[in-house]
């Protein structure tokens, strides 16, 4: 069992059915900018014990950063940790999040 790469409209519409969203970016960026109900877990800490802490309910996992890179490196952290729960990664990270008009919230 892998990870999934999937792009804004579908990560939307998993969103919408209950996903989980794990932001693995720093602190200072997540301030900045950040999807609504996201959770932050930045890449340095991330790991299965940590996601199975956060979900409880082990609900779908939707993993983003900035541009796409961490989040995949986030995936195969918890992969080599045999998570045993589906996880997608947003392709285009919050940039493409931004560029297609998706909501975020800021904490300055």
């Amino acid at each position: 069992m892998g990870f999934k790469s999937v792009n804004i409209n579908e990560a939307v519409i998993e969103i919408q059915k209950g996903a989980l969203i794990i932001d693995v970016r720093e602190q200072n960026e997540y301030s900045e900018a950040h999807i609504k109900d996201s959770i932050l877990v930045p890449l340095s800490t991330v790991s299965a014990a940590r996601i199975n802490e956060i979900n409880i309910e082990n609900k779908l996992i939707i993993i983003h950063c900035r541009s796409g890179k961490r989040s995949k490196v986030a995936a195969n952290i918890l992969l080599s940790q045999d998570y045993k729960g589906e996880i997608l990664e947003i392709d285009e990270g919050i940039i493409g999040w931004i560029e297609n008009n998706q909501p975020v919230i800021s904490d300055l």
